[in-house]
């Protein structure tokens, strides 16, 4: 079996098989044997051990978050140009909260839900990244309608541009994350890390998934055991040595291989989350902040747990807001802000406020344009960045101009990107520890753009 079907076999098939015992959605881990065994080959030798801790924490908007009404201009022509273009979906002037400046001089605004957004950002712990989305290399003004292969593949797509976000690869069909790629180049320097660098509270996912190194899967309520286990104790001695037992078949030798390093896994994590310290923050009860709950918890026992690089994978669905939008988007967006704050307030309580950087993404972004009471799939989109190495209180990228037709629309209000999913990462990534040397073995595109570190963390 080729590497490239035996990946896509292992990405597939585990998380069904492994989810049903309760135990693992991915396998993989830093220092463990991982499901392919060919690492990528770097240019330079592998980079150098991280000191200290760092940890990224994905947050995926799925459905396509309508960034428009999330960041929005405050005041002016602008604002004028916003609300002709949105008709009944345009947020009032009266009610929007005031950011800043963007790099073209025009106020903007963040939506009336997210007050607790727009004070990170006042304090500078917060910033926007305006018009990012999936590009196979820079589309010109003049572009954007003709350059049909400068464009992503199956545009307006949930499922191929949430991968393409999640891949960063936007001409390739290799099924690995960039998350993913990144644990292939770091795992190695991590000789006292057994957990994996990837940790999802939000199930199996593409961005996680590497050559080498695939994510592991936790419950929010910690550790997970099968049931069958959990009831009859005296079960898991045979089991371990079942799983031992040594396996002809490909997919029974991962099931089993998987099987073994959720255990351990699952057994390390709980020991580590029995001494956890009491949280100091009251996050929200919806399933987002369950999610960074769980993050903060299992962060305050970095120490026990061994780890020093980590990246989450957590989300909030519901933004395919093809229909009564202004409800919906406004109660996803009041829990992304809330949320945010929550999960800010517990690494700063932590005394890691300067060493945990949350992100955002989404599958694309809306159509400015309006369709009845919603608004269709779009591309580019604004994402915000939330940390202690955060450079904000100032927007990063470029702001598209809002009209219609305008020379960044590609057709219907759907704004061209200014800025690739691959400088994002990049930008990241050099914080977390990728030295500039290495990128491109986690963005074979990263080359084609202008701008591999955004700046937007210092």
């Amino acid at each position: 079996m080729s590497q490239q079907t035996r990946r896509d076999f292992l990405l597939h098939t585990l998380p069904t098989f492994a989810a049903g015992a309760g135990l693992i959605a991915c396998g993989g881990g830093a220092g463990g044997a991982a499901s392919d065994p060919t690492p990528p080959t770097p240019t330079d030798p592998v980079p150098p051990t991280p000191e200290g801790y760092k940890a990224l924490v994905a947050i995926f908007l799925f459905g396509g978050n309508d960034a428009y009404n999330m960041i929005l201009p405050a005041s002016g022509s602008a604002y004028s140009d916003y609300a002709k273009a949105r008709l009944d979906l345009a947020l009032p002037q009266s009610r929007l909260l005031a950011l800043g400046a963007a790099d073209n001089g025009v106020p903007f605004a963040a939506h009336p839900a997210m007050s607790e957004f727009q004070s990170l950002y006042a304090r500078g712990r917060a910033t926007v990244l305006a018009n990012v989305g999936p590009l196979v290399a820079p589309i010109a003004d003049g572009q954007v309608r003709s350059a049909s292969s400068l464009r992503p593949p199956r545009l307006f797509s949930h499922n191929d541009q949430s991968d393409q976000w999640q891949k960063a690869s936007a001409a390739g069909l290799e099924s690995v994350g960039w998350a993913g790629r990144a644990a292939d180049l770091l795992a190695p320097t991590l000789s006292r890390q057994e957990l994996p660098i990837g940790i999802s509270y939000s199930g199996a996912n593409l961005l996680q998934v590497g050559r080498s190194q695939v994510g592991f899967a936790l419950g929010t309520g910690g550790a997970v055991e099968a049931n069958f286990l959990r009831q009859n104790p005296a079960l898991r001695p045979l089991y371990a040595e079942m799983l031992a037992a040594g396996q002809e078949h490909l997919f029974a030798r991962e099931y089993a291989s998987g099987q073994q390093r959720g255990l351990s896994y699952n057994a390390l994590i709980a020991s580590a989350l029995a001494a956890a310290p009491a949280s100091m923050v009251s996050f929200p009860g919806d399933r987002l902040g369950q999610q960074l709950a769980a993050v903060a918890k299992l962060i305050s026992v970095r120490a026990r747990l061994g780890v020093q690089r980590q990246i989450f994978f957590v989300s909030l669905g519901g933004f395919d807001t093809h229909s009564d939008q202004l409800a919906r988007h406004e109660k996803l967006l009041r829990s992304l802000s809330q949320n945010l704050d929550a999960f800010y307030r517990a690494t700063e309580a932590l005394g890691l406020a300067g060493n945990v950087t949350t992100f955002t993404a989404s599958d694309f972004g809306r159509s400015l344009s309006v369709n009845g009471d919603g608004t269709d799939h779009g591309w580019g989109s604004h994402q915000l960045i939330v940390g202690g190495a955060v450079r904000g209180g100032r927007f990063h990228g470029q702001m598209p101009d809002l009209v219609p037709g305008g020379s960044r629309d590609y057709t219907g209000g759907r704004f061209a990107p200014s800025t690739s999913v691959d400088e994002y990462g990049s930008t990241l990534l050099r914080w977390f520890g990728i030295p500039a040397s290495e990128m491109a073995a986690v963005f074979p595109n990263i080359g084609r753009f202008g701008t591999p570190d955004l700046g937007f963390l210092s």
